[in-house]
């Protein structure tokens, strides 16, 4: 099932690239190559057939087509399944120094459009699923409502809903001269001290419309705050967090690089553990236990790693940070 369903999606992902548009007759898809994911040898010389949206069948040869059936060519070319990314933020592109500004002069209706175009990338570079793990002005959520409704060309995308401590890393005043920061944190949501409110941040996030919860249990490399490392939530607003998210039937996923906060989110029931840069035998163990995923988003750091060593990239509270955790 699971293969039919990422194959459905990838021949859909294909009506972008300008090929026939799939209609009720079937399509036979004639692939020079097929990878199915399922064992190591690359079939040759295939046919994928497609009922409306459903691959129907997957047959050696190729097939010939009745009356009214579509062919598409791709003899020349390899099928796979569509590839899944499971932490992506489609609404934005790290650029530097200059990419902080950016709230300044952009519009949220600026930052919309241009995301559009990361979305038609991130599906024509093969990803049929993401899993965005956070976006300004819910706008992951936008998004991957506007590709459900086939009104811009996207992969799938399950959006979270973030929420974090005064402070901490995704709190958007950070860095900010005072009169600004007292300006915008009421505009800004997603910031949360205490028990009781944390359990608000997640109701709300739930009526907002999030796939699931993303907390920040400990600084980050690109705030603009000092640690990367440092545990961000007690014991009691974690189990608040996972505890309200339970009962909307949302799991939480945790960006964590230090080991302490880390621990404490993975004893508190987090679903996962996003980064996990300074991860020990003791947090494995308890991962284990729990059943706890991980989402090691290698790529990013090998980029944080790279960036920091230009003069002038990251602004200056961020290289440090950059240059330890990115390695």
């Amino acid at each position: 099932m699971a293969l039919r369903v990422c194959l459905r999606i990838a021949a859909a992902a294909l009506l972008t690239l300008g090929l026939p548009a799939i209609t009720d007759a079937k399509t036979l898809i004639h692939a020079g190559r097929l990878i199915d994911g399922r064992t190591d040898t690359v079939r040759t010389a295939v046919t994928v057939t497609v009922d409306g949206d459903r691959i129907v069948a997957i047959t050696d040869g190729y097939a010939t087509p009745a009356a009214g059936d579509t062919v598409i060519d791709l003899k020349n070319a390899t099928l796979m399944p569509g590839l899944m990314d499971m932490h992506v933020h489609l609404s934005s592109q790290q650029s530097g120094a200059a990419g902080y500004a950016e709230a300044f002069y952009l519009n949220p209706a600026d930052v919309a459009l241009r995301a559009t175009t990361y979305a038609s990338k991130t599906l024509l570079a093969g990803f049929t699923t993401v899993r965005d793990c956070g976006a300004g002005n819910k706008l992951n959520l936008a998004l991957r409502d506007a590709i459900a409704k086939g009104w811009i060309n996207g992969p799938r995308i399950i959006a979270s809903g973030g929420v974090t401590t005064t402070g901490g890393h995704g709190d958007g005043t950070n860095g900010l001269a005072s009169e600004l920061q007292e300006a915008l944190a009421p505009i800004l949501p997603g910031t949360a001290n205490g028990a009781d409110q944390m359990r608000a941040a997640v109701r709300q996030r739930y009526k907002d419309g999030a796939d699931f919860i993303k907390i920040a249990a400990t600084g980050g490399v690109l705030s603009l705050a000092k640690s990367g490392q440092a545990p961000l939530f007690t014991d009691e607003e974690l189990a608040a967090v996972v505890q309200t998210a339970r009962d909307y039937s949302m799991d939480v996923a945790a960006h964590a690089h230090g080991t302490e906060g880390m621990l404490r989110a993975v004893r508190a029931g987090v679903h996962s553990i996003e980064h996990g840069t300074y991860m020990t035998d003791e947090v494995m163990a308890a991962m284990k236990e729990k059943g706890t995923y991980y989402v090691p988003t290698i790529s990013a750091g090998k980029f944080v790693a790279e960036k920091a060593k230009i003069d002038g990239y990251f602004p200056a509270v961020v290289r440090p940070k950059a240059a330890a955790i990115g390695p």
